[in-house]
């Protein structure tokens, strides 16, 4: 099911916009907002067809599939890297004769930090298409023009 917010276009830069979003029960659920500065969920990338300008309030439709590969990239992708680097950590332990539980638990640490710095890099280069999350409408223009 498609998702529609509203939120104010903070900038834009060649056909794609970053919006502060206002957050809802939904938006809190689906992992795609970064949260920013005072708490203020920030949606990077989303796809500007209509001329949006900073200041501007619009609607926001985020397709079903952009909130599950979120959620994906926000979960399953730390915790794999840090099972796997548990497992990498625990064998080289036992391979080099070094407490294992350690050298996983180090190895598993290193993994879901590599992971997670690495996620905002793979978005970008992975992350467009039909899954972004578009500008649907503007609202309201931010000096006060009706948006036709």
């Amino acid at each position: 099911m498609t998702m529609h917010e509203r939120g104010t276009v903070v900038a834009v830069d060649d056909g794609s916009a970053l919006i502060s979003m206002e957050s809802s029960a939904d938006c809190e659920v689906c992992g795609a907002c970064a949260k920013g500065a005072a708490g203020a969920r920030l949606l990077e990338g989303v796809v500007d067809e209509h001329g949006v300008r900073p200041g501007d309030l619009v609607e926001v439709e985020t397709p079903a599939a952009a909130r599950r590969r979120a959620q994906g990239l926000a979960y399953v992708v730390p915790v794999m890297a840090a099972l796997s680097g548990y497992v990498a950590g625990f064998l080289l332990g036992s391979w080099i004769g070094i407490n294992t539980d350690v050298s996983g638990a180090v190895a598993a640490i290193g993994a879901g930090a590599v992971a997670l710095a690495s996620l905002k890099r793979f978005d970008r280069f992975f992350g467009r298409g039909e899954v972004q999350p578009r500008v649907r409408a503007i609202i309201a223009r931010v000096n006060g023009d009706y948006p036709g």
